[in-house]
């Protein structure tokens, strides 16, 4: 399976997902990373692009883009769309990962519009839920109490932010504990990461359910040198 995370910002898919993303390597399936900024308005962006490196390199991602929006200035416009629909077709993905409608940072709100479009030809989408994320409406409910030491350690690559409270160990740990307690998996799961359902189809098999694209989508790197830069590949 080929899984798309999308973010914003450098932390925010290893915040919303990053359990769920180690998980999904480690079974092997395929993860390809998006990050629409290099976090300007919150540190030194070179420093930020360097923790996503690693960061992907510690989850496994098969592949990690980084384009250079300007931070905070993100508009569902057509050159977001462009950008994300472009990336999407590249790495034809079975189920998206982007951010909630309901975040409260407009960067996060325009790469959730934008992906609905950019994504119109994918059959699965869903949103991730960040500490910050107000008025979260899961109805996915992914057990990762396995990997929550992990989590943390991913997260605390970010350590240029580790000012900030909710990239604490306990913020993190805390709100996996609140969802594996009202997921009612408390009993088996200690730690659980949720999505809301933005798109999902199933076959007969009640399985996720890839719908061919209607046209032949040409799949392709960026060029050197264009806006997108491919920062880490692996395979």
């Amino acid at each position: 399976m080929n899984i798309l995370a999308i973010g914003a910002h450098p932390d925010d898919i290893e915040l919303g997902s990053g359990g769920t993303l180690i998980k999904a390597v480690r079974e092997g399936h395929n993860v390809f990373m998006y990050t629409l900024t290099r976090g300007g308005a919150s540190g030194d962006p070179a420093q930020r692009t360097e923790e996503l490196k690693r960061s992907a390199k510690f989850i496994g991602a098969k592949d990690l883009k980084i384009d250079d929006f300007e931070d905070t200035k993100l508009t569902s416009g057509p050159e977001l769309i462009n950008h994300l629909e472009s990336y999407i077709n590249f790495c034809d993905p079975d189920v998206i990962f982007t951010h909630s409608a309901r975040d409260i940072h407009h960067d996060h709100r325009a790469i959730a519009t934008a992906t609905v479009e950019a994504a119109r030809f994918s059959s699965n989408i869903m949103a991730y839920e960040i500490p910050l994320t107000k008025d979260f409406d899961p109805q996915v409910y992914y057990d990762i109490s396995d990997v929550i030491d992990e989590k943390v350690e991913l997260i605390e690559i970010f350590w240029s932010q580790n000012a900030k409270l909710y990239l604490k160990a306990k913020a993190i740990k805390g709100l996996a504990e609140y969802r594996a307690l009202q997921s009612r998996m408390a009993t088996s799961a200690n730690a659980v990461e949720t999505f809301e359902v933005v798109k999902l189809c199933l076959d007969k098999q009640f399985r996720l359910m890839k719908v061919p694209h209607s046209m032949e989508v040409a799949r392709r790197v960026p060029e050197k040198g264009g806006e997108l830069e491919l920062a880490w590949s692996k395979g």
